[in-house]
């Protein structure tokens, strides 16, 4: 069996990380190099690690230097910022950065990350999105806008290079003991604002689960889009109550634009704009029904156990400081 070199992007990020460790256990793997703009934390033994922007066409040299046919593509800006045309720029122009590369490298597999976010959240959207669904990310939220530009991208990009397997992976939201970003602290804080009115479906993917769907679609080398999605959901209510967060019901007429206020203030602890509130107001569910039969992947946790197991990993956190 002929060995594997591996290229990935946002190496040093929280999903990247778990990533290079699992990759790292496999004994078809012949090099394993990470890009990221930070180093990662923790040093891995399996990673060849470079700082580059995946902006930066250098990292077509990388791809020939290491013989690379295998790429994740994983970097991404997660935490929203105010320079809006930055954030374009990298996610977007990144992302097809990273493509061409990999294409005038004959690359010949990739799997990126998209997101469920992709799809928007609007009070028109169905029960349960499938892939089938158009991808309307809302534009007063430049994190799911732009997932869903570079997911259309993407889909335009393997239409055009069908020589290249690309799969294309849209997780729900990802938790699990390591997870620590804006979405888990404003979600585990004592108290929190909610839209008055509105009860949302939530849906979470354990961090374990989300690391198998990449390495299943290695394996699988299947091309086409798929959400990666936790079985059940939660309403907001269910996670506050599960969590203990007091939630305060606030008029959207007043949550919005006080929250629009702050985050354009750059006040400490805002870490979102007022498009952030569409997610937490509409529902976007995404089935996993593709997955399970074209992949063959089934998530381990479900969506209360994914969330309880953070739970206990974030009180046990704060026992230890």
């Amino acid at each position: 069996m002929p060995m594997k070199n591996i290229l990935i992007t946002g190496a040093s990020g929280y999903l990247g990380t778990r990533l290079v460790k699992q990759i790292g256990t496999k004994k078809d793997i012949g090099c394993i190099v990470g890009v990221d703009i930070v180093h990662p934390v923790q040093a891995d033994e399996n990673l060849l690690f470079y700082k580059k922007d995946i902006r930066d066409p250098g990292i077509g040299e990388l791809m020939s230097e290491h013989n690379i046919d295998t790429v994740f593509h994983l970097a991404f800006v997660v935490k929203p910022i105010h320079d809006l045309k930055l954030m374009h720029d990298i996610d977007y122009n990144g992302t097809l950065n990273v493509l061409n590369n990999c294409h005038e490298k004959n690359v010949r597999q990739v799997i990126a990350t998209s997101s469920t976010l992709a799809y928007g959240a609007h009070k028109d959207n169905p029960e349960i999105l499938t892939e089938e669904d158009p991808l309307r990310g809302n534009k007063t939220y430049p994190y799911g806008y732009n997932k869903a530009l570079s997911d259309i991208l993407m889909q335009d990009f393997s239409k055009q290079h069908p020589d290249i397997i690309l799969t294309i992976l849209r997780p729900c939201t990802v938790f699990g003991p390591s997870v620590n970003n804006y979405v888990s602290r404003m979600l585990f804080m004592p108290v929190a604002a909610s839209v008055l009115g509105y009860n949302p479906r939530v849906q979470f993917i354990h961090e374990d689960d989300f690391v198998n769907a990449c390495m299943i679609a290695m394996e699988k080398q299947a091309t086409g889009a798929f959400n990666i999605t936790g079985d059940g959901t939660l309403t907001i209510r269910d996670i506050a109550n599960m969590i203990g967060t007091r939630l305060l019901p606030v008029p959207a007429w007043i949550l919005y634009p006080k929250l629009e206020l702050l985050w354009r203030l750059h006040c400490p602890g805002i870490e979102v704009n007022s498009g952030y509130l569409d997610y937490a107001r509409y529902p976007f569910i995404a089935g996993n029904n593709k997955a399970k039969q074209e992949l063959g992947f089934y998530p381990k946790y479900d969506s209360k156990q994914t969330l309880e197991i953070t739970a206990i990993s974030k009180k046990r956190g704060r026992k230890k400081c």
